[in-house]
């Protein structure tokens, strides 16, 4: 009987037993598993951290690139991430890899293109990461085709940029200079006539107004002289009466006060793309009037005035 009346009490404490381990094992996979997406949770704002701050890096990368081109390359894009920081135009360490430690990739091509009719170098770049898994999935860059339709892919965090918004600016600058000089040219050789002019009608005029090698005033070349200028028989007002040295086309310095006579700013001597200015005083290799001038602007040692084949 106390057999019984035992197995009746214990049964139940054993329930109660078996119930409290099950509860405890269930309670202990429970905080397992919230432990481990506290951990996903944790691990996925540490990626997005550093992917927000590959984005950050990025931008900085790109402001880089593009303050490299206008100052230093004009022409051309650094040619690696390591130039940029070559060159001083960044000077923060921390940019030349990216939040995983590697490098960047960092690829540019170059297309010519038609902006406004003008034929212009247009260069495109991207700078990417391959991100946490390190392996790239993105496309690489081979053409312009490419560029327009890059994006990244998989885990990459990357960005894209070309110069032609920088180009477009620089060839509405180029058209603006080209014709402010143009403008002042012009009123520099109707001022020199009118000059001569009053000159020869006065009461006492110099003996070349008429007979200046058997031509008078009207008949002189009243642009300043070029020394692209070989025809024979052509008087400049501005040398041969005024004495004034003719102006080296295509040098830099004599460019440079040519455009300061002109009330020009002299830096104007080179366009936005770093060629010098040329002048040519007489277009059209006359001897007499009318006469034409003509600027261009070359790259040192080529000359814009050449015909091209």
């Amino acid at each position: 009987m106390r057999l019984t009346l035992f197995s009746k009490l214990s049964s139940p404490l054993s329930q109660r037993g078996a119930m409290f381990g099950m509860d405890a094992r269930i309670a202990l996979i429970v905080a397992a598993i919230l432990a481990a997406a506290g951990g996903m949770t944790m691990m996925s704002r540490l990626e997005r951290g550093q992917t927000e701050q590959a984005e950050v890096m990025l931008e900085s990368l790109r402001q880089g690139v593009l303050k490299h081109y206008t100052t230093v390359g004009i022409n051309q894009l650094a040619p690696s991430v390591e130039d940029l920081f070559r060159s001083g135009v960044l000077d923060n360490p921390s940019l030349q890899n990216d939040p995983w430690g590697k490098p960047w990739s960092y690829e540019i091509i170059s297309s010519n293109v038609m902006l406004e009719g003008t034929p212009i170098t247009v260069h495109f770049a991207i700078i990417a990461s391959a991100g946490k898994d390190g392996v790239f999935s993105s496309p690489g860059l081979a053409s312009d085709f490419d560029y327009a339709q890059w994006e990244t892919r998989g885990d990459d965090v990357g960005i894209k940029l070309s110069t032609r918004d920088i180009e477009m600016a620089r060839k509405e600058e180029f058209d603006a200079r080209g014709s402010l000089i143009i403008d002042k040219l012009e009123a520099v050789e109707s001022a020199a006539y009118v000059e001569a002019q009053n000159a020869c009608e006065g009461d006492a005029p110099p003996s070349w107004c008429e007979d200046e090698e058997s031509k008078n005033y009207t008949q002189f070349n009243y642009y300043p002289k070029s020394s692209m200028d070989t025809a024979e028989g052509v008087i400049y007002y501005a040398t041969d009466i005024l004495g004034k040295a003719p102006l080296t086309s295509g040098d830099p310095t004599d460019m440079a006060e040519f455009l300061s006579q002109l009330g020009l700013p002299p830096a104007y001597a080179q366009d936005p793309w770093g060629r010098v200015l040329m002048y040519q005083s007489n277009a059209t290799a006359r001897t007499d009037p009318p006469f034409s001038a003509s600027i261009c602007f070359s790259r040192f040692g080529e000359d814009c005035f050449a015909p091209a084949y």
